[in-house]
């Protein structure tokens, strides 16, 4: 149903320029940033993650290919690292395109980051997911994902 094709420097350059304000509309959603300063605040956490871009060791950057249409329809980011024989397979980020949705294809895009991670000796894939975000809960525990640790938080005053 979807295959996943690597990105080049220019569609990974255009989508991190895609990615920095919806990240910043989710920190300033989730209370994380104030407006006036959520999009410098994501930048920053963006630079800090991927210091390198497209090369930053460990990443992987692909399109999400609709198969039967051959168009662009989302992306997927993973990262995989190994420490001595273990793999870590670690699902960074997927975006499907609003216009998209609910047509099993972050469903598909999933079980093919899987396929992956088996391929390159992974034992289990990991990934996080925010709990306003009931429908992505939903979605990957569908698919057999559990929790394995909560993280909290308490607000002390006003986002920064």
């Amino acid at each position: 149903m979807i295959r996943l094709e690597p990105m080049s420097e220019a569609d990974f350059r255009r989508s991190l320029e895609r990615s920095i304000p919806r990240y910043a509309d989710q920190l300033v959603a989730r209370g994380r940033a104030a407006p006036a300063s959520a999009l410098a605040r994501s930048r920053s956490d963006f630079a800090e993650l991927l210091p390198q871009g497209l090369a930053t060791p460990g990443f992987q950057f692909r399109h999400v290919v609709d198969e039967r249409t051959g168009e662009r329809v989302g992306e997927a980011w993973y990262t995989v690292r190994s420490r001595g024989p273990a793999v870590t397979f670690w699902i960074d980020w997927i975006w499907i395109e609003p216009p998209h949705r609910r047509r099993g294809l972050a469903t598909a895009t999933l079980r093919t980051l899987e396929e992956e991670a088996v391929r390159l000796g992974a034992a289990e894939v990991g990934l996080n997911v925010f709990a306003d975000n009931p429908d992505a809960m939903r979605l990957y525990e569908k698919l057999g994902y559990a929790p394995m640790s909560f993280h909290l938080l308490k607000r002390l005053g006003p986002p920064p």
